[in-house]
């Protein structure tokens, strides 16, 4: 199986994480693996061919279609539209979030004849620890599942999603995607964040029978999924204050105080 892992930051989180993400991707993962970025305004300085990168502002006109139609719009702008005196949320954030729906998007289309798994990965999350390409095939989507993600009690976690490039209905899937929020159906459901949306879109597909799903987190855990399950060996994502900690609290899982001293030994 050839893989490839997308990623998108701004600025500020150019600075705050994505670095890191960037030099621990270089260190860890395996040497025939690209890191294909979106870049949000930000220009990232690397001599390495791994890492590809792509302008958002010249490749990706339905994202500035999308921000251009929705910037004034509060319940994009993450206003809870049914109680919109609460306080602003990332789950109504649609213009924040877009940026990573339709760099996916693009690179499923742009990608699909060149690699087997399209693997979103956040720009928030440290590689600690060498990952083996047996493990990218063992938790890969396979045969007639479209995507592997990480499942929890709740919308999922899409920190990480490993797309099934050779799946029939990848393009739908892809399409269906960018749609719900050039269409402004996303102001239709619940939330409208990306991790929702896309698991609204899983829904759909298995009621359709259309697709099935590789589940790699649990559906009886909450919380930081991410770390719980297999990827927690090799990766940390920092979600939220962890970025200024640098890595995950120990309650986030049970097995992680064994690896901290790993965090340190492996610090870059």
């Amino acid at each position: 199986m050839k893989h490839c892992v997308i990623t998108t930051f701004h600025p500020a989180g150019y600075e705050a994480y994505g670095k890191r993400c960037i030099s621990s991707f270089l260190k860890y993962w395996p040497q025939d693996v690209p890191l294909i970025i979106y870049p949000e305004n930000v220009e990232v300085n690397t001599p390495e061919n791994r890492v590809k990168q792509i302008d958002p502002l010249t490749c990706l006109p339905e994202l500035q279609e999308f921000k251009a139609r929705y910037k004034d719009n509060p319940f994009a702008n993450g206003i809870n539209p049914i109680k919109p005196q609460y306080t602003k949320s990332f789950r109504w954030d649609a213009i924040r979030f877009s940026n990573k729906v339709f760099a996916v998007t693009d690179a499923i289309r742009r990608y699909k004849d060149q690699y087997d798994q399209l693997i979103w990965l956040d720009a928030d999350t440290i590689t600690h620890t060498p990952v083996p390409l047996p493990f990218l095939r063992k938790i890969a989507p396979r045969k007639n599942q479209l995507a592997a993600y990480l499942n929890r009690r709740g919308h999922p976690e899409c920190g990480w999603v490993g797309y099934n490039l050779n799946h029939r209905q990848i393009l739908y899937f892809a399409q269906r995607f960018e749609q719900i929020y050039l269409t402004g159906e996303f102001l239709t459901f619940k939330e409208s964040h990306d991790s929702y949306i896309f698991w609204e879109i899983v829904k759909e597909m298995q009621r359709e029978n259309t697709a099935r799903f590789k589940e790699l987190g649990s559906r009886r855990r909450k919380g930081h999924i991410f770390i719980q399950s297999a990827l927690g060996q090799y990766m940390d994502h920092l979600k939220g204050d962890r970025k200024k900690a640098g890595r995950s609290h120990e309650r986030d899982a049970p097995s992680l105080k064994r690896l901290i001293p790993r965090f340190l030994r492996n610090a870059f």
